[in-house]
């Protein structure tokens, strides 16, 4: 029995210099992780965080891998598109070069990583859902990082009146809960945004995902969404912590939505 004591003993301990020895190199790896994001280095960066994305312990560093992939993975898919650019310069269009867009090896690394990314045939793009986040909010729910992660999750209503009424009920509980993040004043603007394309489709054209059959109602209900798609972006206008830029589309949308011009824009229709 003593002996079997022991090796209980010595499996323990090693299992602690184990865990300590992960401990101790999470700074180095954050560390990168944030050099080679401030750098540009989006892939990279992602690469480099590998050891904490994939551990199974919880931890702190943990939390802030994920933001840190999340931002990088936002460069370059949504904000930036750098490798969809990267992909079509290493495989032109028609060549027949490539492995697929699903195949590249940095879109496997990535997504073996948590990233997610899948491809928009009809975009012609690669497409980011903030898995990253998803995975952040689900395993550490009381993360200082929650609250603001919790906008970029909900699922966008798209093709169908029913998604997209859920979909403003989900942004105004966000808004409800956290008034005062900047995340709060984005939901804002995509409420705003919403109700203006409903305004359109149902008012102006009536489409049919949107439609309820029955003119009269669609153009009622438009002309109540375009009232609280003005509302929504003249108290963005009084003040927000949006940046200048999307203010100042703002005020040009407002004025636009005030003459009755329709925007073009689409945040609840896809091809």
């Amino acid at each position: 029995m003593p002996g079997a004591y022991m090796k209980i003993a010595a499996a323990v301990i090693a299992g602690l210099m184990a865990c300590s020895a992960g401990w101790a190199k999470e700074p180095a790896v954050l560390e990168q992780g944030r050099a080679l994001l401030a750098g540009a280095s989006y892939y990279d960066a992602v690469i480099a965080l590998e050891p904490l994305l994939l551990q199974k312990d919880k931890s702190k560093a943990q939390q802030e891998a994920y933001i840190i992939a999340d931002k990088a993975c936002r460069k370059l898919v949504l904000e930036e598109h750098l490798l969809m650019r990267e992909y079509e310069t290493l495989y032109p269009l028609g060549s027949g070069t490539g492995p697929g867009d699903m195949k590249w090896e940095k879109i496997l690394a990535l997504n073996r990583l948590g990233a997610g990314i899948t491809y928009d045939g009809m975009a012609g793009d690669y497409d980011y859902s903030y898995d990253l986040l998803r995975t952040l909010v689900k395993k550490y729910p009381d993360s200082k990082y929650a609250p603001a992660a919790r906008f970029y999750v909900i699922r966008p209503g798209i093709n169908d009146l029913a998604e997209v009424e859920r979909e403003l009920r989900e942004l105004a509980a966000y808004v409800k809960k956290y008034p005062g993040l900047k995340e709060a004043d984005l939901a804002r603007l995509k409420t705003a945004r919403i109700n203006d394309n409903l305004w359109e489709t149902l008012g102006q054209n009536g489409w049919p995902p949107f439609s309820s059959g029955d003119t009269d109602k669609d153009r009622e209900r438009g002309a109540q969404s375009r009232e609280k798609a003005l509302k929504q972006y003249e108290k963005l206008l009084k003040g927000s912590k949006l940046d200048a830029a999307t203010v100042k589309g703002i005020g040009e949308r407002y004025k636009e939505l005030k003459a009755f011009k329709i925007s073009g824009r689409y945040y609840i229709i896809s091809d």
